[in-house]
């Protein structure tokens, strides 16, 4: 065939070709060296010949080295003249004997290794025959030259998933790179965190080869100081590019979108063993025979040696079959517990048949593991090295993307610069080593390379690669492991997993958090200092399988059992005593759940300093920035003298008119009424169903608020997790106002105005419990759980409008205050029932779990929905849509009502133009009630479409805005600001309403009411997770004792507000509740008494349900009876979308502030209230708008 029709071929059929070629040059290879080789090794094993009786590199059998024979052929291209510098290769470990006959025969000693049977000398040339007759002399080695192997890598191979899934970033482990040098100069390897004012440097050790000395270390080897920036130094740029591969943190330069240039294990420490390129191999072999020997004695342990360092290539030869001394050395360190990564080479793998046998000394060693290259797209890079070795091994072991790799440019600080190569690569795979060895330490070399890489890197093959990489194909047989990929790509999360036995379903918390210090002025945070016999807390989630315990490691310590102190002895909970006889200093506390199947949770890593005395501490996580209790002094005084000032003005005048006058109704009852049992003409009757219904509504809630999430606190859940699990669950109670104009108009009236609505409702929410009950494992799939009490709470909260609906028709207006106080307390009571006394009996019986804590609602549910649907609203009624009975509901007459208007509630424009200026109000309304809008949908959906999505479901939002109200003419304008300054063609009753003072500032209070509430997950976090109490004793308290504070100071504060004004009480009780949350801040010191802490928890409650039981009455008396369902209803939802709100920022005040300042912030949002409280006149909006319906 000619080449014109060689070329002319289907690419399918040229590439068939090609590799037939490949294959027979390689065949004419192998058959020459590598299957000779292999037959001679075969032989070595059978006869017990010795590696050097078969040594690639020595053909002719005569103790010299080919390739020194070679080069003392060249003159002094290679050596000094009249010298070499040669390996003295022995039988036997060298002695001092061997030592001195060499010095006595004029040969100068440089070096006498450790770990494997060598001398390194400079010999006069006219000896080297001699010495190789030498008995105990087995080879003479040249000393040659070692040359280097030369943001999207991470993602590409899937590293960000073993950090995103797993929180594992190669803490508490040491990776030795063996090369130029590391520059730690730059703010990408100066520390490990990018904060210079802490004390964690990134470099751990510093050796350099060529003056055999340690330059500095961490602690302190050799007397010498820390590294700190600037003394860890590169000779060339080699060793700090590759430096920032295997664990840079990514400080300085950035990609052009802002991504930083991140190492694969950034939170791993480096130890610099320079040992090129200004020596020989001689330096290389020191440096790796002084981390094997040190390998121990840094901290942290050194765990995997990476190097991207080559013989230099000067002739081709085919004589890597691993016996060099290089490779020899490697595999001593293998042996002595390190895991090494070597780079392949980058002879040109890819040119046909002459880029097969190409991976030379190092690694064509047999323990370390061999890494080839791939390109950005995963295909193998052409460049890089392929096998045999010339003993017939497959070589390399993995491949990994070493093209185009950013990392850091030595001497620039903050620069960064893009290299490729095999030397790209093998740091690479270096910090997937340090991932997985944090994943679980107790890895040895051979099952990270053997089970790991050999068992679960991901097989390619070299045919599907592009027509560059596919050119030559090296392997003859194999298909796993080949002479291209090795056993394939490495797969960083299936190693982590698979390394680590990971379940990713269970998981081990610390209870530590970082220190806040200081340092010339500036705040930084330090690691803990943590003393002998210091109680070290932590929590655990086990997703109900069965566990072993939770294992702890102190630095490179055995594993140490913890103390399962949880109640259901599910290791919830946990705490270890600090060791005395562990090593001290800047450690890593690793923890990690091991379950009864063998499998374990990632391994939560942790830096703290180990002080080698005893100590007192607490170890409570405090946050961020702590205030003194100073700060919030203002706010204390101030809210007295706003109480001072209210309770100094006349309660009744008439201007501030408190008690709602009688009304008559728009509805007209029929007077021929048959007498029968029914809710308007029995109040016994009225006010059990009334606090019944409520009730009901109070059990699921305190089931959730209480029970649900001190078990979530205890499984390991943050504050905010919590808090926004909570978010969504309560969240239809901030849209319930849009019930109210279905309830209010939409009836089947022959069975009463609100019970079907009520009855509907009630339905919904025994369903939707029963729905949860029967799904299995519901306590591990939290998503599903809160969808489900999302849909639960939508009934809920129909059913609460409903009920207020129904309190509004049959209650006469002496009865509110007191009925009020009645049905908030019996949602009191139910919320103690669902929260202390079924997180009683879970906690008692263990089996129940939270689908049987919800389950045992469902008969107190069904039990109170006998209540409406046995009892007419009215007389004549139907009990059922199939009884007898009828509608005794008549149409009223219209009539004429006289109302008393203010000047506000006067149309403005009578077909004349807009006031520029009220214009421009108006308008700003709209707009303030959009920025609400959009502010509702970050604080909602958000999370999900994030910040971008929001802006375009407001703008969306906007559009329609503009298009229903002002895409008219002027006077035609209809939107919620026109009406709100009467400026509108027709303004509706609501915003009538809500454009006197009195109503407006009722929404901001409304807001400001429960906002506090974000103190819910943050108590339990503190009392659960961190002060030690379970989670049974939490709810009992909480669920328990404060609810029945919380209904008697619901009793109490109703009573006393008809008595003495609802807005002095208010505001009275704002000023207690607000004190009493102070109290548990200032209480700090007394955190661990448990008798005071339960009866701060009780005190709040009480305070807290009298100041909201009067602001609920000032709601009312602030209502328009003419839209009360709605506007009413409107006040409540703003009170739930303010605690939401609070719950929504549980986790940033969690994550910012320390317990005690959050606290205390807690209490200034309840003084807030005294604030606002004198600038609302809680008779104005009967007044200007009259008393009637």
């Amino acid at each position: 065939m000619n080449i014109a029709s060689f070329f002319n071929q289907s690419p399918i059929s040229r590439n068939m070709q090609r590799k037939a070629f490949a294959i027979g040059i390689v065949m004419l290879l192998c058959l020459s060296t590598s299957f000779t080789s292999q037959a001679a090794k075969e032989e070595n094993q059978i006869s017990g010949l010795d590696w050097w009786d078969v040594y690639s590199r020595d053909k002719n059998h005569d103790g010299i080295s080919d390739l020194l024979i070679w080069k003392l052929q060249q003159g002094e291209r290679f050596f000094d003249s009249g010298e070499a510098r040669i390996f003295v290769r022995y039988d036997h470990h060298p002695t001092d004997d061997d030592v001195q006959r060499l010095e006595e025969s004029g040969i100068e000693v440089t070096f006498r290794a450790q770990y494997i049977d060598l001398i390194g000398t400079t010999m006069p040339r006219e000896v080297i025959k001699e010495v190789a007759d030498w008995e105990g002399v087995v080879m003479l080695d040249d000393i040659g030259k070692a040359e280097p192997h030369m943001h999207e890598a991470v993602p590409a191979l899937g590293v960000d998933d073993v950090w995103k899934n797993h929180g594992i970033f190669g803490e508490g482990v040491s990776i030795a790179i063996v090369d130029t040098g590391v520059d730690n100069s730059h703010v990408g390897l100066d520390d490990m965190d990018d904060n210079q004012f802490t004390n964690d440097l990134k470099v751990a050790a510093y050796y350099d080869a060529g003056q055999d000395a340690i330059i500095c270390s961490e602690n302190g080897l050799d007397g010498t100081m820390p590294c700190y920036p600037g003394q860890s130094l590169d000779s060339g740029t080699h060793g700090t590019h590759v430096a920032g591969i295997a664990a840079g943190t990514g400080d300085g330069e950035t990609a052009p979108d802002g991504t930083p240039y991140i190492g694969v294990a950034p939170k791993a420490h480096l130890v610099n063993v320079l040992s090129c390129c200004d020596g020989d191999i001689e330096d290389i072999i020191r440096g790796v025979e002084w981390t094997i020997e040190f390998q121990k004695f840094v901290q942290p342990h050194i765990r995997v040696m990476t190097s991207s360092l080559g013989e230099q290539q000067v002739e081709f030869h085919i004589d890597n079959d691993g016996s060099s001394a290089w490779s020899q050395a490697v595999d001593a360190a293998v042996e002595s517990g390190l895991v090494v990564t070597l780079s392949a080479g980058n002879e040109f793998g890819s040119l046909t048949a002459a880029g097969c046998n190409t991976i030379d000394s190092p690694g064509d060693s047999r323990l370390p593991i061999t890494v080839a290259s791939l390109d950005k797209d995963l295909s193998l890079a052409p460049y890089s090295s392929r096998g045999y070795t010339s003993d017939g091994r497959v070589k390399p072991d993995v491949a990994a993307i070493g093209s185009n790799i950013m990392a850091p440019n030595q001497g620039t600080g903050t620069g960064y610069t893009s290299k490729s190569g095999t030397s790209m690569a093998t740091p690479l795979m270096a910090g997937i080593v340090a991932l997985t060895l944090e994943a679980n330490p107790d890895l040895t070399p051979a099952e990270v390379k053997d089970t790991l890489v050999g068992g679960y890197a991901i097989e390619r093959e070299i045919e599907n690669d592009a027509i560059d990489a596919a050119s030559n194909n090296c392997s003859l047989l194999e298909t796993r492991p080949d002479n291209e990929y090795g056993y394939g790509q490495a797969d960083p999360l299936t190693f982590v997993q698979i390394g680590g036995m990971i379940d990713p379903e269970v998981s081990v918390n610390w209870s530590l958090s970082y220190v806040e210090g200081e340092f010339n002025g500036t705040a930084i945070l330090l690691k803990p200092e943590i003393y002998n016999g210091s109680v070290l807390k932590g929590t655990a989630q086990t997703a109900n399988k069965p566990a072993i315990g939770v294992q702890v490691r102190f630095g490179a310590s055995e594993w140490y059992t913890a103390t399962d102190t949880s109640t259901q002895r599910n290791w919830a909970n946990w705490q270890i005593s600090v060791p005395e006889e562990i090593v001290k200093g800047n450690q890593t506390l690793s923890a990690r759940l091991v379950l009864a199947s063998g499998d374990m949770s990632a391994v939560n890593s942790f830096s703290v300093v180990l002080l080698d005395d005893f100590g007192s501490t607490l170890l409570v996580p405090q946050g961020g920035i702590n205030l003194s209790g100073l700060v919030f002094a203002p706010f204390i005084i101030v809210a007295m003298l706003m109480t001072a000032y209210i309770f100094r003005q006349p309660r009744r005048s008439e201007s501030n008119v408190e008690v709602e006058a009688s009304g008559t109704d728009e509805i007209v009852w029929d007077d021929t009424l048959p007498d029968q049992l029914s809710l308007t003409t029995d109040w016994n009757t009225r006010a059990l169903s009334l606090c019944a219904l409520y009730t009901a509504q109070g059990i699921p809630s305190g089931f959730i608020s209480y029970t649900l999430i001190a078990y979530l606190a205890e499984q390991g859940y943050s504050a905010a997790a919590i808090g926004n699990m909570l978010f969504w669950v309560y969240l239809p109670w901030v849209f319930k106002f849009l019930w109210g104009p279905f309830v209010d108009n939409y009836h089947y009236l022959p069975m009463g105005r609100r019970r079907p609505w009520i009855l509907s409702a009630q339905s919904g929410m025994v369903a939707t419990v029963v729905i949860i009950a029967l799904v299995p494992g519901i306590e591990s799939k939290v998503t599903l759980l809160t969808a489900l009490l999302f849909f639960h709470n939508c009934f809920a909260s129909l059913q609460d409008v409903a009920v207020d609906g129904l309190a509004v028709d049959i209650l006469n207006p002496e009865e509110f205050g007191k009925i009020n106080g009645f049905m908030f307390g019996a949602k009191r009571f139910g919320t103690m029932v669902g929260g202390a006394g079924i997180g009683y009996l879970m906690g008692k019986y263990s089996s129940i779990g939270i689908a049987g804590g919800l389950f045992l609602t469902v008969p107190l549910l069904l039990l109170i929905m006998c209540l409406p649907a046995f009892i007419r609203e009215r007389p004549g009624e139907k009990l059922f849509p199939w009884s007898e009975g009828k509608s005794i509901v008549k149409p009223s007459k219209p009539t004429e009502k006289t109302v008393k208007v203010s000047k506000g509630a006067i149309r403005k424009v009578k077909g004349g133009s807009i006031d520029s200026s009220d214009k421009v109000k108006a308008i700003a309304v709209d707009f303030a009630l959009l920025a609400f809008l959009f502010f509702f949908l970050l604080l909602t959906i958000g999370d999900v479409v994030g910040l971008l999505g929001s802006v375009v479901v407001a703008a969306v939002c906007a559009g329609l805005w503009y298009f229903t109200f002002y895409l008219k003419p002027e006077e035609e304008w209809n939107s919620f600001g026109m009406q709100f300054y009467d400026l509108a063609p027709v303004q509706s009753d609501i915003v009538k309403a809500l454009s006197l003072r009195a109503p407006m500032i009722g929404v901001l209070l409304a807001m400001l009411t429960y906002f506090w509430e974000f103190l819910i997950p943050v108590l339990n976090v503190l009392f659960i997770q961190q002060l030690g109490w379970t989670d049974t004793e939490y709810v009992l308290v909480t669920g328990g004792s404060a609810v029945v504070a919380g209904i008697l100071g619901t009793l109490m504060g109703g009573i006393i507000a008809d008595r003495y004004g609802a807005r002095r009480i208010a505001s009275l009780f704002a000023i207690l509740t607000g004190l009493s949350i102070f109290t548990i801040a200032l209480a700090e010191p007394l955190w661990e008494n448990r008798t005071v802490m339960t009866w701060l928890v009780i005190i709040y409650p009480f305070f807290g349900a009298a100041m909201g039981i009067s602001l609920i009455s000032l709601f009312m008396n602030v209502t328009w009876p003419k839209v009360g369902a709605t506007q009413f209803t409107l006040y409540m939802a703003l009170l739930n979308f303010g605690a939401l709100f609070g719950l929504k920022m549980a986790g940033y005040f969690e994550e910012n502030f320390t317990f005690t300042t959050t606290i205390m912030i807690g209490g200034t949002c309840q003084l807030m209230i005294a604030f606002v409280l004198p600038y609302i006149d809680p008779g104005q909006t009967r007044r200007e708008l009259g008393n009637k319906f």
